[in-house]
């Protein structure tokens, strides 16, 4: 006999990809011009010289690629409004798919 909790994922995962077939994919991504309007470019080699009142959350590596930033600092970075920041080319990529952080899920840009 089949493990009855086996069978239940089987059937919810069909039913999932059936929902997902009838809904399809929604793109809450932005245009590249609203993209360039909501990333700050710095390089790396600047994030600790931003003025304090700015909120800036560094890290030693990019939260989309999981890859550390270069040592030398010259980096170009993006930054976003609520102060987070990657590789400048990873949420470009990601805020084409969606317009949220991906770390703090804050709106990148208002529609």
């Amino acid at each position: 006999m089949k493990n009855p909790s086996n069978v239940f994922c089987f059937i919810l995962k069909q039913q999932l990809l059936e929902l997902a077939d009838k809904i399809g994919y929604v793109n809450t991504g932005l245009k590249e011009e609203e993209i360039s309007r909501c990333i700050s470019k710095i390089k790396g080699s600047m994030k600790n010289d931003l003025a304090p009142n700015k909120p800036m959350h560094v890290d030693n590596k990019c939260s989309i690629c999981q890859e550390e930033y270069e040592d030398e600092g010259d980096e170009e970075m993006g930054k976003l409004c609520c102060g987070h920041s990657f590789h400048i080319q990873c949420i470009k990529q990601w805020l084409l798919q969606k317009n949220a952080c991906p770390v703090c899920k804050t709106e990148a840009s208002p529609r």
